[in-house]
């Protein structure tokens, strides 16, 4: 039997890489927001049955804006609102999470 002279091909990496930046939100949680991925949180910090929200709530205007999430004690950047609900970031990026717009103040 004749051996073939074929090149030999390095196989692909298990994890396509797409250039983008791994997950920096201070929680580390490996999240990769192009993949869609997303990793259930440890929130809310506060119980939204005993607790009230803020007297003066904040009705993000804009994409992008940075607002404070009382309910979850974090801040986030707006990326989208669909009704009572606002689809916020870590400024630094990582996963994204939602809450009612009555949770959120303008941060101090």
């Amino acid at each position: 039997m004749k051996s073939h002279d074929h090149p030999t091909h390095t196989p692909p990496p298990p994890v396509i890489e797409r250039g983008l930046p791994e997950c920096e939100c201070p929680a580390e949680c490996g999240g990769r927001p192009e993949l869609f991925q997303r990793l259930a949180p440890a929130y809310p910090t506060v119980d939204p049955y005993t607790s009230k929200p803020p007297e003066h709530p904040h009705l993000p205007s804009r994409r992008g804006e940075l607002v404070h999430d009382t309910l979850n004690n974090r801040s986030g950047v707006v990326m989208d609102r669909t009704r009572d609900l606002v689809y916020l970031r870590p400024e630094r990026g990582g996963q994204e999470w939602d809450v009612d717009v009555k949770w959120l103040v303008k941060p101090s």
